[in-house]
């Protein structure tokens, strides 16, 4: 009897392939206008405040349908989409390009008639619709057809999940990390290092999921150490070519290559960012303050939940599903857990966890891990859509929070 793995990486009929693009982008629409509809209904009962969130001129600064995607760092991507790095504000440089590139191209082939924040929410609808389709496939591979939308919909309901639909970077991430990894799962070297070069030029944290298909390459090939003298080796570092696009045009806009990795301007904006090997006391620092406010010792507050306690809790699920996959799965489970372990170094190396709820969103072992575990586990199988619906209340808070121009990561 084939196990549930086989079965699922058996290649896609082409009634499947169709049907999975229009039915994950029926859903995708209904999810992005789901949030359209709370930000306009219960939006305005939080006022707004004009500060570090909400710009107070320009782009984003008049009432508008998507007006509350515009909030916090999409300020930053917003400028260099207008100015570029040369001319924008020296905090730009440490943002990455494609994104603001995807943006500037569409608003460009417009002639201006799609605004650029409506540029930002179609190139967002379409990597999150991309990124949900690779992810209904690449969840085939572990669990079962109805774990698979289970698995979607963990993503679609996660705490973050509002920054797909807002003007960051996060849709266009997960879609070429889960496009990337999905064509490692099925052998195709070629395409998955075309999608991981683009990668490499939208966020640092790319490194990740390079790691991620290079194991699963040499899954592949039996964890045997001559089956890594393959020329398709040659895409892992060829990934970081988008990286090196990104240092060229750093190089040719504003002189210095390095100009988004400066020290001094990281200490100006940034000074919480010190690169730090030893994440041990990062972690402390997390877990200390967590610790007090579940024991009832301290209060909680808003400035804790969100800048300690949830990326607290985030890092301690992200251990435990990559434990879960690997004890569950073994071999196939190994490069999806050591892809949350290093994603657990990757985001704390900065000797700090600020954010960190928000670049979980791209890790899909939580989502895979959740699901497996329900369906090894018939009796908690219930638990499962209990995770799913508290994830998306937290969601649709945090969600109101941010777009009346509070921080939430």
């Amino acid at each position: 009897m084939t196990s549930t793995l086989e079965r699922s990486a058996a290649p896609e009929t082409a009634v499947r392939q169709t049907g999975d693009f229009l039915k994950v982008f029926v859903v995708v629409v209904v999810w992005n206008l789901v949030l359209i509809a709370l930000a306009w209904l219960f939006g305005p009962i939080v006022p707004i405040e004009p500060g570090n969130g909400v710009p107070e001129s320009g782009i984003g600064s008049s009432p508008s349908l998507l007006v509350h995607t515009y909030r916090w760092d999409s300020l930053w991507y917003g400028d260099i989409v207008r100015h570029g790095y040369a001319d924008g504000a020296p905090q730009v440089r440490a943002f990455y390009p494609l994104f603001p590139a995807l943006v500037w191209l569409v608003h460009t082939i417009s002639f201006g008639g799609i605004g650029v924040i409506t540029a930002g929410f179609l190139v967002n609808l379409v990597a999150t619709w991309l990124a949900a389709v690779a992810l209904l496939k690449i969840a085939r591979f572990f669990v079962s057809e109805r774990g698979a939308r289970l698995v979607v919909a963990a993503f679609l309901t996660a705490p973050t999940a509002y920054f797909l639909h807002s003007f960051y970077t996060e849709a266009v991430f997960c879609a070429l990390g889960f496009w990337a990894f999905l064509f490692a799962l099925r052998r195709r070297w070629t395409w998955m290092g075309l999608c991981l070069i683009p990668l490499t030029a939208t966020r640092i944290t790319a490194a990740v999921f390079v790691g991620l298909c290079f194991l699963e390459f040499w899954r592949s090939e039996d964890w045997k150490f001559h089956g890594l003298l393959s020329w398709r080796l040659l895409w892992f570092p060829a990934a970081f070519a988008g990286l090196g696009a990104h240092l060229a045009f750093m190089k040719l806009q504003v002189g210095d290559a390095m100009a988004g990795f400066d020290p001094a301007m990281m200490k100006a904006y940034w000074p919480y960012h010190k690169l730090d090997p030893n994440i041990l006391p990062t972690l402390w620092n997390a877990t200390k303050p967590s610790l007090r406010v579940f024991l009832g010792e301290t209060p909680m507050t808003e400035w804790l939940l969100i800048n300690k306690v949830l990326p607290f809790a985030g890092l301690i699920l992200l251990l435990a599903s990559s434990v879960y996959v690997f004890v569950a799965l073994r071999s196939k489970g190994l490069p999806l857990a050591l892809f949350g372990i290093a994603s657990i170094v990757m985001l704390t190396v900065n000797s700090n966890v600020i954010s960190v709820q928000r670049y979980l969103l791209p890790c899909l072992v939580l989502y895979v891990a959740l699901v497996l575990f329900g369906e090894r586990n018939p009796r908690l199988r219930l638990g499962v859509h209990v995770v799913l619906y508290a994830n998306s209340l937290l969601c649709a808070v945090l969600f109101l929070r941010f777009a009346t121009g509070s921080w939430t990561g």
